[in-house]
């Protein structure tokens, strides 16, 4: 992948070249993981209390099949849960882990429908961050569960992070989150290469790019490992996208379908013009298309900057990894 100024083409550093010997962790994946739902933690009928969230949350997170994972302990089970910026939930948990309830209400994603259940809080510890006492929604993650030994307690989506500005660095394999707009000593002076606003839809924080000369909306998105867009698109795209191999589909609920891989020629985000970036084509579900939103950005995507998303002012920042790296080394 390039990225260029108007007078500027050059390589980004791949991450995987200088980040750990575990060089797989970057590599091209055999499968697509993603997880999306139209249902908001607001709509949730279990007993979901209000709470204080700290203000600020710093913690290491590791990489499972080119998701972000941190670690947590929820009903005393020791495990990670998936960093998900594609979901609009709050917290939500694996019932695969749990005693469950029927929720009486289902949740939608690439896949089709599955069950909501919902899980009686006894405890919760992630960092400084501590729950108990509520109910929270549950629903099969069995996808999630390969690749590791850790069980995957659930994930941690958009109107969790809402109340802060979310920070993560894929060098140190680290996030931060402020309720208080900061700037990390690590890219102070830096320019960002991108900066652009983005609007909550339904939850999700959405960003617009341009490709041939028009306008997408695109989900960003941690908890994919790739970036996608409607198959409906194929037409327009046809003279800059080219397919290179097609896989398998995989959400976290274990549903899953083909994903057609490819290299879109170039796109325009936030002035940046990035160059022979990976897209694939899929079905998007179909409460993504009512919204106007034509794909998703992940850790394709995300993989080469160090990422500012303040929801706190509904801005992102994108910060060059290849001029970040030399500071980590001081």
């Amino acid at each position: 992948m390039y990225i260029s100024r108007p007078a500027m083409l050059r390589k980004i550093v791949f991450l995987s070249l200088v980040l750990s010997p575990a060089s797989s962790l970057f590599a091209a994946h055999d499968h697509l993981n993603s997880f999306r739902t139209p249902a908001t933690i607001s709509q949730f009928t279990g007993s979901v209390v209000s709470t204080k969230l700290p203000d600020q949350i710093i913690s290491k997170f590791k990489f499972v099949g080119g998701l972000m994972f941190v670690e947590a302990t929820v009903n005393g089970i020791k495990g990670l849960l998936l960093v998900d910026t594609g979901s609009n939930g709050f917290i939500l948990l694996n019932s695969e882990h749990f005693k469950t309830e029927s929720s009486g209400q289902k949740m939608t994603g690439m896949g089709g429908a599955m069950a909501m259940e919902k899980v009686r809080l006894e405890s919760f510890e992630w960092q400084n961050l501590k729950l108990d006492n509520q109910s929270l929604p549950a629903f099969k993650l069995s996808q999630l569960n390969s690749g590791t030994e850790d069980k995957v307690l659930g994930l941690i989506g958009s109107a969790f992070f809402k109340e802060y500005q979310l920070s993560m660095n894929f060098a140190t394999r680290e996030l931060e989150l402020h309720k208080k707009a900061v700037m990390s000593p690590l890219i102070q002076g830096i320019p960002a290469l991108i900066n652009l606003p983005f609007v909550m839809i339904n939850g999700f924080p959405v960003v617009k790019a341009s490709i041939g000369g028009k306008t997408y909306q695109f989900i960003m998105d941690t908890g994919s490992t790739d970036n996608v867009m409607d198959h409906s698109l194929e037409n327009e795209l046809s003279a800059i996208w080219k397919q290179t191999k097609e896989v398998s589909m995989t959400e976290g609920s274990g549903n899953g379908g083909k994903v057609r891989r490819g290299i879109l020629g170039n796109m325009l985000i936030g002035g940046l013009n990035m160059e022979k970036i990976e897209m694939g084509l899929n079905v998007m579900p179909d409460f993504d298309k009512k919204l106007n939103v034509s794909g998703i950005l992940g850790f394709q995507f995300l993989k080469y900057f160090y990422v500012q998303i303040n929801y706190l002012d509904q801005t992102m920042s994108f910060y060059d990894m290849a001029a970040v790296l030399p500071r980590l080394k001081k």
